[in-house]
């Protein structure tokens, strides 16, 4: 049934779980979240860096995932963490494989998280056997992924945000910094599952653009689609979440999750069509309209807006000017970031150079990390002049190794 057009906005605001679609779905979804959401608070996660406008928006956020990172394994809520725990390793085995070890090694993180929520998986991962038992696989293999790379680099650190601060403030998380497919699946079902552990108090949206490649049409079917395909997106909806599925086309998103939208914006109207295959046809011909919106049960109405909607995105300056406030660390907790399992090493070498009064001759410095630490020693050395925590200078015609303030920022 074709409803009025003031009417069509409507369709949109009493649903929980909408779809935007066609062509110039970019410029819709800013349109709405402007014009018919603008009270709510907005989750945006950015898979390509195309809607840092939406920054603008409010008191809106802007935070490069890649560049200040999460903490998969830190629960947002401390009531639970088991619970959360169970459903970050299915989505490690989702995006990345966990073979048949999801048991053993949620307990893994699980025991490591219950002694310390800061704890990091590079850091589990640093305690553990790299080989594999006979006839069987380490728990250190489905880990791996996380102790290198741009995962180490996002996921493999303390959580410099708040992450509750983000319902408060409406945020645009960037995952363009991902260059694999299942990486930034990872990040975007991440942050829904540290969603889904937080109560939001106001109408908030969850917006995540390109769900083709979160849940394509054609994957295997396990336990771990089941979960990323319904427990999580459920969970989402019983928490209170809005969420809203962007791409031009959604036909090669997966079957179970374009069944259950409520309604999709489709702009222009004659890129539109029925996921649920019931319902009259679709009338099309509204060459003036900018947006068709159709709802489950059959409804069916068309709006205008300018064109001119979709806004440029930001400049580096506002980008800066725009991200949350970041939890400093001690220098502690810095030197343990920045060398991850070479850390015990690290902390020995600068204490042994504090004993030296922060200066030793540098030939003989590698010498005494060699015999005292081993190739473990050497390696933690690299990395601290690597890092700016030891540098190297020439004092007459002696070569000398100096211990500096700290990290430079």
């Amino acid at each position: 049934m074709r409803v009025k057009p003031e009417q069509s906005l409507g369709l949109l605001e009493a649903s929980v779980r909408i779809g935007v679609a066609g062509s110039n779905f970019k410029a819709a979804l800013v349109y709405l979240l402007q014009e018919v959401f603008r009270d709510a608070k907005v989750i945006l996660l950015d898979l390509n860096d195309e809607f840092s406008c939406v920054a603008r928006i409010g008191a809106t956020r802007y935070y490069d995932v890649v560049k200040h990172g999460l903490n998969p394994i830190k629960p947002p809520n401390r009531e639970r963490v088991e619970q959360y725990v169970e459903s970050v390793v299915e989505i490690i085995d989702y995006c990345l494989g966990a073979f048949n070890m999801k048991s053993i090694v949620a307990k893994t993180l699980l025991d490591d998280v219950l002694r310390s929520s800061e704890t990091t998986i590079p850091e589990v991962a640093s305690r553990l056997d790299f080989e594999a038992p006979e006839g069987g696989l380490s728990v250190y293999t489905p880990l791996e992924p996380f102790t290198f790379g741009t995962l180490r680099q996002a996921f493999g650190r303390r959580e410099a945000v708040e992450f509750s601060d983000a319902l408060e403030s409406s945020m645009v998380f960037n995952l363009s910094g991902f260059t694999v497919a299942s990486h930034k699946a990872f990040a975007t079902l991440l942050i829904l599952a540290k969603l889904t552990q937080l109560k939001p108090r106001h109408r908030t949206l969850v917006i995540v653009s390109y769900p083709s490649l979160i849940w394509p049409r054609n994957r295997r079917l396990d336990n771990a689609k089941l979960f990323v395909e319904e427990s999580l997106i459920g969970e989402l909806e019983r928490k209170g979440y809005s969420i809203i599925f962007a791409e031009k086309n959604l036909s090669q998103v997966s079957e179970r999750v374009l069944e259950n939208l409520d309604s999709i914006a489709f702009s222009p109207p004659s890129n539109a069509a029925n996921p649920w295959r019931t319902g009259p046809v679709l009338e099309k011909d509204a060459p003036s309209s900018f947006m068709l919106i159709l709802s489950k049960n059959g409804e069916y109405g068309f709006t205008d807006a300018p064109l001119n909607m979709f806004l440029k995105p930001l400049s580096e300056k506002e980008r800066e000017a725009r991200k949350p406030d970041l939890k400093a660390l001690s220098p502690d907790e810095e030197l343990r970031e920045g060398l991850g399992e070479l850390y015990e090493a690290g902390a020995r070498i600068i204490g042994m150079l504090k004993e030296l009064g922060g200066k030793a001759g540098l030939n003989e410095f590698i010498e005494e990390a060699r015999a005292s630490l081993g190739a473990e020693g050497l390696r933690a050395l690299a990395a601290l002049m690597r890092q700016g925590y030891l540098k190297q200078v020439q004092e007459g015609e002696r070569q000398l190794l100096i211990l500096t303030e700290g990290r430079p920022g």
